[in-house]
């Protein structure tokens, strides 16, 4: 492999996005920190690399099994997946091996985090069920991404396996808690994989790829997007009322939701079915979404920090 082969199969990886499955990780974990769990630097990383093995095993099985569809889709920086094996199908051989490698290395990890922990086999489940979920998305026989269930692939992704799994690698259980705050992250995930949708319509139209998007339109997905951010705010302002989560203190992160809710109420009071049109207001769901991850974040580790 040349010089010029091994920069694209490093594009092919898209390492940036893995900031999409650490950041609900590190939410989860340190969720589970405030509310009393311990564990150590050294714990959390070693449960997170289990996960990120996955997640980056999903970059190159899906471009893997979306090369015939991604010919007909145009790359964003949000969207359309890297485009390099539509322009170099000489990799593909290489990008399958590299996803079932990177499987094999998240079970394994994932086995040796439960064994060394002595933690409950649930763990191990998680990295076998996120390889499964990654792998199935487009992979045939299930192929869920073009069997009208992208979305709620997208969801339990990474509303509900990577928080998860962070929560469970700090505190050893998943219990009703943790599934309360799972349930704006399912939403923030149906606003982020609907963002992605919108300007990769046409596309997915000609190769046969039934997103939402594709099924129902981009005016529908702006429709879609504002009441899933409407609804993630109202649980979030039930839970800061509510003192579902005492001690911890939610009503920052009402206001922090007010910033994707915001910006998906502008997308869809400027909603267009033009993709050039589209294109801005979708990166800007996908920003926002962003922002909100990272400030709940931020937020969890001022609080964690002793005054």
């Amino acid at each position: 492999m040349n010089t010029r082969a091994v920069r694209q199969f490093i594009r092919l990886g898209r390492f940036r996005f893995l900031l999409s499955g650490f950041i609900p990780f590190c939410a989860g974990a340190l969720l589970a920190l405030l509310l009393g769990a311990r564990f150590t630097p050294a714990q959390f990383l070693f449960g997170y690399a289990a996960m990120a093995a996955a997640h980056l095993s999903v970059h190159y099985s899906n471009d893997y099994f979306d090369a015939d569809a991604d010919r007909f889709v145009e790359p964003t920086a949000i969207s359309g997946g890297s485009g390099v094996l539509v322009e170099n199908p000489g990799l593909k051989p290489a990008a399958l091996f590299s996803a079932v490698a990177l499987m094999a290395v998240s079970v394994l990890i994932g086995y040796l985090f439960v064994t060394v922990y002595a933690y409950p086999a649930v763990f191990l489940a998680f990295a076998v069920g996120g390889n499964l979920l990654g792998w199935f998305y487009t992979a045939p026989p299930l192929a869920l991404a073009y069997r009208k269930l992208g979305e709620v692939t997208n969801m339990i992704t990474f509303g509900l396996l990577m928080p998860g799994a962070g929560y469970f690698v700090a505190k050893g259980e998943l219990d009703l808690t943790f599934f309360a705050f799972a349930l704006p992250l399912l939403l923030y995930g149906l606003v982020f994989i609907t963002s992605v949708e919108i300007p990769d319509m046409e596309g997915d139209i000609a190769g046969g790829k039934p997103t939402l998007v594709a099924r129902k339109g981009r005016i529908y997905g702006f429709w879609v997007i504002a009441a899933a951010a409407a609804f993630a705010t109202a649980a979030i302002v039930l839970f800061a009322y509510g003192d579902v989560f005492s001690p911890v203190d939610f009503r920052p992160i009402v206001l922090i939701s007010c910033i994707p809710l915001g910006i998906a109420l502008w997308g869809f009071s400027n909603r267009c079915a033009e993709r050039a049109c589209a294109l801005r207001y979708a990166t800007a769901n996908i920003m926002g979404y962003f922002l909100f991850q990272g400030l709940v974040v931020l937020y969890f580790v001022y609080t964690a920090v002793p005054a």
